[in-house]
This record gives C-alpha cells, structure tokens and sequence, in this order.
C-alpha cells in the first residue's frame, strides 16, 4: 500500500499525532548556527540556516539532503540581475528557455516539472493558483535585495508541505541590522535597457526597518526568431518596492513584518510569427509573523499568517481584456526544539485557502467567460533528528494533509548520513514521498479545465557524497537521484470540445520517471580567486509515451571564476552550457554562452561596474521558434551611503 492509496491507514492517525505534538510543543525551536571560521581562505560552508521557513530546527534532516545556496556575495560579483541567472548555477535545476527581455521561465527540479517545486520568499508560500502547474514564473525580483537563495533538491514533505516531489527554494531578502545606510544602483545597456534600484534601512533600538525599490525598462527583442522573421520589438518594464520591518519586544518575542509588490508588462510573440501580444501583471506579497524562544532559548516557537495575490491581464494577439487572478492565504505554526545533545524534534502545521477568479471571453467558453473558485487545504507535521554516534545523523519526517476535494493523505521522508571527518568526507542518502493535487486552474479553466483529475504522487530516493578538501578550499558535492510519479499531470492536444476554444487539455497520464546525477564544486585555489562549477545529467521520460519530457535536457552546466585583481577591482568570467531540449514547438540545439564581469571601487562608497553578456554572440533558441539576446553591453554605478 503506497502513499497514493486512497485508503492509506496512517492519513488520520499522523493529522491527529501533529495537533498532539503541536500542544505538547506549546511554548519553540533551537537556533543551530555554524561556528565562525578563523581561516579567511576557507569557504563558507554551505549548510542552510533558512529562515523563510526556518530550516534550523532539525540539523539532521539539512545533513542529509543535496541542498545549494547563492549568496548576496555571488550575486554581486557576477552582476546577477534576474532570478533566472541567480538559478542556472544551481546543479539539479532547470528552465523552461528565454525569450524576449523579461519573459517568465517556470522552475523545474530533478525532471518533475513546475508543479513539484515550491517557492517561498521571507516565510511566504509564492505559487500562482490562477497558473497551470500552480507554479512561480521567475520574474523582476530585485536582486540586490536578496540575502541568500537556497535550493532542497529532492521532496521535502515537513513543514514545506507535501506537493514538492522535486524540491523547494527558499529566498531571504535582506533585513536591517545596523544604523541608517543605504544604497543606489543605475545601469545602463543593450537593448536600450535601463535598472535602477536602492534600498535604505536602519536599526533603532528595539526596531529595524528596511525599505527597498526597483525599476527596469527595455526595448527587449522580438520574441519571434529574428532569423525566422521576427521584426518588431517586444519591450519590457516593470516596477518592484518591497519591506521589512522588525520588532524585538522582549529577548524572547520578535514581531516580523514582509511585503512586497511586484507590476510588469512585456509583449510576447506566438511561434509561427510577430503579433502584438501583451501581458500585464501584478504580484503582491505580505506576511505578519511572531517568534517566541522558551526553555532557555531551546524551544522556539513561530506563528505566521501570509497572504498572496497575483493578477494576470491578457491584451493583443486576439486577447482582449482576459484576465487570471489567482490568491492564497496561508497560516502556519512551527515549533521547533532542541531536546538534548543530538536530538532535536519540529512539530507543526498549516491551513491554507486558494481561490482563482478567470475571466476569459475570448479564450474560453463565450456563454459562461468567468470562473471563480476557491479550497482549503492543510496538514500537520512531525519531524525528528537524532545523532546516535559521532558522525552519524539520523532524520525521519512525517506529515499528513486534507483537502476538501481529495480526502486525506500522507507523506513521509527518511534521511541518514555519516561523515568521516579524517578524510572530511560525509555519505548521505534519503528517501521520500509526495503527492500533488490539481491546481483550480487545470481543474476549473473555462477551456481547458478538467474536473476529473487525480492527484499526483511520487516515490524518489537519492544517495550523494560530500568532500572537504585542503582545509575547506575545496568543497564537491555528488548525487544520484531517481524519482517515479503516478497519474502525473499533463497537457495534451486534442480538438477542441468547446466553444472558442483550441483543443486540448489537462489530463493524467501513466506515470513518469526521472534519473540523474548532479555535480557541484567551489574551490578557492588563492585567496584572492574563487572557482564554482555546477553539472546535472538527468533522464526523464513519460512510461506511457517512452518519450523524454519537455524542457528537460540531457546535459547542462556552468562554470565561473572570480578573481580580485586588486582590493578594489574584481572580474568575473562565467560559462553556460545547455544540451538540447524539446518542447510544445520542436527541438532546440545545444548551446554555450559566455559572460565577463568587471567592477571597480572608484571611491569607498562608490562602484563602477560593466558586463559583456553573450560574449562571442552565439546564435541560439531556448525555445524552438524564439529569440535570445546576442552580445550586449551594460554599464551602471552603485553608491553606498
């Protein structure tokens, strides 16, 4: 009997386990932190300490998974601008293309498509009910403004929830820890592209409060081919302000405060040709969060309640005036504790409405155009870390969630991992279970909904090795994961059996099954130069068609070196390699690109900085039938105050 049962027997045993766990925990979490290191050349290590959700609570189960960070400080020395660019160093992790400046690309993990992965950015649960796949699209997110972006690979079904077979990525933003101080960046380049962005923040006394901007403009570049004919310009812009405000009541009481908001409009092409397409969009995230310490700072507890909105309008291109709104709100309770020396427990849960509201008179079913629906769903969670001998960590999690359409069901994971720290060398290994609903608009949209869709579910396992080298210089990493899914979700065409509509639809289909290897290393060979590569071979296809699944290739990796030439200057060159892809539009060819970076301190507060993007201005599709850019030149200035 697997988790995908219908009549699985623990489903209602583990929701009553978590509530009892959840009182007995009543009064939250220990905070483990890594000890600083004395040794400037050594590298950061790459244990997560998350806080949007806080990941602190069982060390054990962080031990044992393959988990990646981008640090602020990455960002900054290769001028990331985009998530997307921020997530193509991530081994394991994969995009859906680029089009034209500002496109969206959906996220993918280990071969199980957007639907498996889940975003969460300060604490907030991000997804679009009002989308397919009930995915986050990547879009203008100020890059400055983020601490740290850290990647799970594999199903995480504990306090992340239980729809997140491919993994989770969690996002911190920056939050205010010392007096007023502040920043502005102005860049300028191809494309007739345009960024500016600043931040301002301070702490006084019990309070801290961070304020942050972003604007982009760009003429962009026909979404079309321009070898296929595209001609007109796709342009871009968007607007983004964000904010974090803090309030440490006591020793033990924090109040946290996030939110941001998010509006863009970029104009997009089909694939047989130039239209004038357009899309408006506004995102807007907020969440009110308190945390309490107890028991001498081992028992740590958090309340939080989130709540989202995102709005797509569809205009041009025989789309006038449709429009998909999509929210959720989310409440959830963690608490977290350190029981003894190497043993540590997290209990919690969470109970969460969606709704959608479609309104599509030209894309969907003229005699009834708007569809407005909603959900509640939610679970509770267990989860346990035990360190039995020196070196060995073991962690167990179990959680169980209802919905109101699809009963109950449960998911576990099982994680272990041994480090021989002579050699510094950790084997670890886990396995685990997810299971993922239909989201409101596959089941609901007026043309292509289908209200007949069963649940996903997914059994994966992954075993990997962890090496220290030459005094933490050198950090790899090695995974071998597979993954198979039942009745996963799936678009196929087919005629039209509706009104206005193009044909085609959401169905289950057999069952999927994904296999890969994911390599990733940092090296500092001189104090003054950093090394990173990243590689992910992987295999997914669909055991019904035996064909491999869209958007997923064979081979891909990214290389990047970092040298400080002098205090002041640094130069960054980086690499990306894509294998060739298929997709709803046909193949895609290989391709490399090249990018170099310089920055320059010209005074203490003040940084010149310039890139070459696509330096030898290769020819490419990410997507069959659409652009990418050719080389560009970008240069910009940051103050600091």
């Amino acid at each position: 009997m697997g988790p995908s049962d219908p009549c699985y027997p623990l489903s209602s045993v583990l929701a009553r386990l978590a509530v009892v766990g959840t009182l007995a925990l009543s009064a939250p979490s220990i905070a483990w932190a890594a000890e600083d290191s004395d040794d400037d050349d050594a590298i950061a290590d790459t244990a997560i300490t998350v806080s949007a959700p806080r990941l602190e609570g069982v060390p054990q189960e962080r031990a044992t998974g393959a988990d990646t960070t981008v640090t602020a400080e990455e960002i900054e020395d290769q001028q990331i601008r985009r998530l997307d660019d921020a997530l193509t160093l991530v081994p394991g992790l994969s995009l859906n293309g680029q089009r034209s400046v500002g496109q969206p690309q959906a996220i993918s993990i280990r071969g199980l498509g957007p639907r498996n992965t889940r975003v969460f950015i300060d604490g907030i649960e991000v997804s679009d009910t009002s989308r397919a796949n009930a995915q986050y699209l990547t879009d203008d997110l100020t890059m400055s403004d983020v601490e740290r972006i850290e990647v799970l690979r594999g199903a995480r079904p504990g306090r992340f929830g239980a729809d997140n077979g491919g993994g989770v990525i969690t996002i911190t933003t920056k939050r205010a820890t010392g007096p007023l101080s502040g920043h502005v960046d102005a860049e300028y380049g191809g494309y007739n592209t345009s960024r500016l962005s600043g931040a301002i923040g301070g702490q006084q006394g019990p309070i801290d409060l961070r304020l942050s901007a972003s604007g982009t403009y760009s003429d962009g570049f026909s979404d079309f081919n321009k070898n296929r004919g595209g001609r007109e310009e796709d342009p871009y812009n968007a607007f983004t302000i964000g904010g974090r405000l803090g309030l440490q009541a006591t020793d033990d009481l924090r109040f946290d405060l996030v939110g941001r908001y998010l509006q863009e409009r970029f104009e997009w092409d089909y694939a047989t040709g130039d239209v004038d397409g357009a899309d408006r969009q506004t995102k807007r995230f907020v969440r009110a969060s308190a945390t309490l310490e107890t028991l001498d700072d081992t028992l740590i507890h958090t309340l939080g309640i989130s709540d989202t909105l995102s709005t797509r309008d569809f205009d041009g291109a025989g789309r006038g005036n449709d429009s998909y709104d999509g929210g959720k709100t989310r409440l959830d309770y963690v608490a977290s504790w350190a029981v003894m020396e190497g043993v540590s427990v997290e209990v919690g849960g969470d109970a969460t409405n969606e709704r959608i509201d479609v309104y599509a008179p030209s894309g969907g079913n003229a005699l009834a155009p708007r569809n407005d629906e909603e959900l509640w769903k939610g679970g509770g969670f267990i989860s346990l870390g035990v360190t039995p001998l020196q070196g060995l960590d073991l962690s167990a999690s179990l959680r169980a969630d209802t919905h109101e359409s699809y009963g109950s069901e449960a998911t576990y994971r099982l994680g272990a991992a041994y480090t021989i720290e002579p050699t510094g060398t950790t084997l670890r290994g886990s396995y685990a279970t997810a299971w993922q609903t239909p989201s409101l608009y596959e089941r609901y949209d007026p043309c292509y909904g289908n209200t007949d869709l069963e649940p996903e579910s997914s059994r994966s396992w992954d075993i990997g090795l962890d090496q220290r080298l030459w005094d933490e210089r050198v950090l790899g990493h090695v995974t071998y994961f597979e993954s198979s899914t039942q009745d996963q979700l799936a678009w196929r065409g087919g005629p039209a059996d509706r009104p206005g509509c193009y044909g085609g639809g959401y169905v289950n289909v057999d069952e999927a099954f994904a296999q890969g290897v994911e390599v990733g290393l940092t090296a500092r060979p001189h104090p003054d130069v950093d090394v990173g590569l990243s590689y992910t071979w992987q295999n997914a296809i669909d055991n019904q068609t035996e064909k491999r699944l869209d958007n997923i290739p064979v081979n891909q990796g990214t290389a990047s070196v970092t040298w400080r030439f002098v205090r002041e200057g640094t130069a960054n060159v980086g690499l990306r390699y894509r294998d060739r892809t298929t997709g709803f539009n046909g193949k895609s060819d290989a391709f490399w690109t090249a990018d170099v970076r310089l920055a320059y301190d010209i005074l203490e507060t003040v940084t010149l900085h310039g890139r070459v993007e696509n330096l030898f201005d290769a020819d490419y599709e990410e997507v069959a039938a659409y652009g990418t850019p050719g080389r560009a030149l970008y240069a910009g200035l940051t103050v600091r105050f």
